[in-house]
This record gives C-alpha cells, sequence and structure tokens, in this order.
C-alpha cells in the first residue's frame, strides 16, 4: 500500500507540474487550460483519497496497538494539512466570489462597461450575474482607441469564457494538495494567454494585442484594480507579461503538437490507478480491513 501511496501522492503531482512546465508555452492557451486544470483536480482528488486509505490503515493499526512506521505518520499528518488548508482556501474563495459578486451588482447602471471615475490606470472583471467590466477613466484617457479594443476583448474574453470558475478549480485543487503549489501559477498565466489569444483574434493582429498588453502594464504596474474593488481577476504580483507579449509576436502553436497534452492526462490516469491499487490493498483478502491487519506493514 505504501508503494503506491507514495506513486499517487508524491510522484503523480510531481511529474503533472514537471509536464505542464514543459507543455505550458507549446500549446493553445485554451486547449491547455482545459487538460491542465482537469488533470490537476483529479491528481488532487486520487492523492486526497490514497492519504485517507493509509490514514485508515494507520487507525487500525493503533486500534491493534500495533506500532506506526513513519509512512502512516507522515500520511496522518498530510491528511491533516490537507482538510485544514482545503477548508481554509474554499472559505477565501467563497467569501472573495460572493464580494466580487456584490462588488458587481452594486456598481452603477446596466452596462456590461463601467467606467469608474480614479485617475489611476486599471482595467479588470468582476465576476457575477451578470459579470461586470470595470475600468478607469485614467486608463481610458491614456489608451488610444486601437489600445481601447484591445484591452476591452481581453477584459470581455476573461467574462465570457468563466475563467474566474477555471481559477477556482485550480486553487481548490492547490488547496487539496500543497504540492501542487506551482499549478495556480502555469494556470494565471494560462488565462492570462487565452484571453491574450482571443483578443488577438477579435482584433485580427497579434503585433498590436502585444503592444496593448505592454502598454496597459506598464501603466497599471500590474497592480490591478481601483481601490475598494474586489479584483477576482485582477493581475496580482508583477505577472509574466514580457513572456506573454512574446508568445504574440510568435504564430500561435497549431493543432498538431496537440497529442502532447495526453502526458498530463495519463499522469492524472496513473494518478486514480495508484490510488485504486492503494485501497484494493486496503481491502483485499487478508487486507488490514478484512482480518490480516498484522501483516500489512510498508513495503
Amino acid at each position: 500500500m505504501i508503494d503506491h501511496f507514495v506513486l499517487s501522492t508524491l510522484v503523480a503531482p510531481a511529474a503533472l507540474v514537471v509536464s505542464m512546465a514543459a507543455l505550458v508555452d507549446r500549446q493553445q492557451p485554451a486547449a491547455a487550460t482545459v487538460a491542465f486544470i482537469s488533470s490537476a483536480v483529479v491528481v488532487a482528488a486520487a492523492s486526497s483519497v490514497s492519504v485517507m486509505a493509509v490514514s485508515i490503515h494507520a487507525v487500525l493499526l493503533l486500534v491493534q496497538g500495533e506500532p506506526l512506521e513513519w509512512p502512516y505518520w507522515v500520511a496522518l499528518a498530510f491528511l491533516v494539512t490537507a482538510v485544514a488548508t482545503l477548508a481554509g482556501g474554499a472559505r477565501r474563495e467563497r467569501r472573495s466570489l460572493c464580494a466580487a459578486r456584490e462588488q458587481a451588482a452594486a456598481l452603477p447602471g446596466d452596462d456590461v462597461v463601467v467606467v469608474v471615475a480614479e485617475e489611476r490606470p486599471a482595467a479588470f472583471t468582476l465576476p457575477g450575474r451578470p459579470g461586470r467590466i470595470v475600468v478607469t477613466q485614467g486608463m481610458l484617457n491614456a489608451l488610444d482607441e486601437e489600445n481601447h479594443a484591445v484591452v476591452m476583448a481581453h477584459e470581455r474574453a476573461h467574462l465570457a469564457g468563466h475563467h474566474h470558475r477555471w481559477l477556482l478549480a485550480s486553487r481548490l485543487a492547490v488547496a487539496a494538495h500543497p504540492f501542487l503549489w506551482q499549478v495556480r501559477h502555469l494556470v494565471g498565466y494560462l488565462i492570462e494567454r487565452w484571453a491574450d489569444e482571443q483578443a488577438a483574434e477579435q482584433i485580427g493582429d497579434r503585433r498590436a494585442t502585444a503592444r496593448a498588453i505592454a502598454m496597459t502594464a506598464l501603466l497599471s504596474h500590474d497592480d490591478g484594480a481601483p481601490s475598494g474593488a474586489v479584483p477576482f481577476l485582477a493581475r496580482r504580483g508583477p505577472g509574466p507579461v514580457p513572456r506573454r507579449i512574446a508568445a504574440l509576436l510568435k504564430p500561435l502553436p497549431g493543432p498538431r503538437g496537440a497529442f502532447l497534452l495526453v502526458v498530463p492526462v495519463l499522469v492524472a490516469a496513473g494518478s486514480v490507478v495508484w490510488t485504486g491499487e492503494a485501497i484494493v490493498d486496503l481491502t483485499q483478502p487478508g487486507g488490514p480491513c478484512t482480518g490480516g491487519l498484522s501483516a500489512e506493514r510498508p513495503r
């Protein structure tokens, strides 16, 4: 059981992050986002089940008065940590989403795009029913017509694609399995790339889109929303803006390499298989749940 636990809980997340990092700039952003986040959610869920299986075994050993070797203590500690981080992460994301929706509902008018009378340049999207795009007057004053069209196309892509849902799924996966922490950064980058490519397609000029992204990044310093707003989809921190610009200055990756997205999917499938084998070890005749408790030790 312990070997399956290690494969599912340690090897699979590491392999997933490595494969994602290797493929992130070689795939179309939309397809990569779906494949990466789906795989991350599956790996996080499978790993959690594997941890619970080993933890159950540990409890059964304790009930029988058996001493626990270190892998069992690791599993128990991991389970407690994962439950705490997932509960805290879910609570934070719920508060953030509710606050963003309240902010969107409180904005004046019925138009999707709302202009805020603030001189600090910023543009961001708020999810809600309906979602809203907030642009400050400072941003409008600083942009010419072409750059303004790119910014609006980018933010509309976030809103129409419900990108906040993909971000939420990735953040919960990371909360459930801290070893997936790099997934959050990769997905955040991909979400922006997805919106960039949709804006470039709508405008019909990749270089103009790249210039507009560079301009808005310089204007806003990537600090997101105006005071008092809830920037659920606003960029946080410096962000990989030069990397996004470089990607737009090259052709969009074609569909030929899309088959490589099977790599993270296979890693996720492997995590499920290893978790299943751990459960089989736990429940098979002679296993720890069927009377063979003392015979089942870490391998």
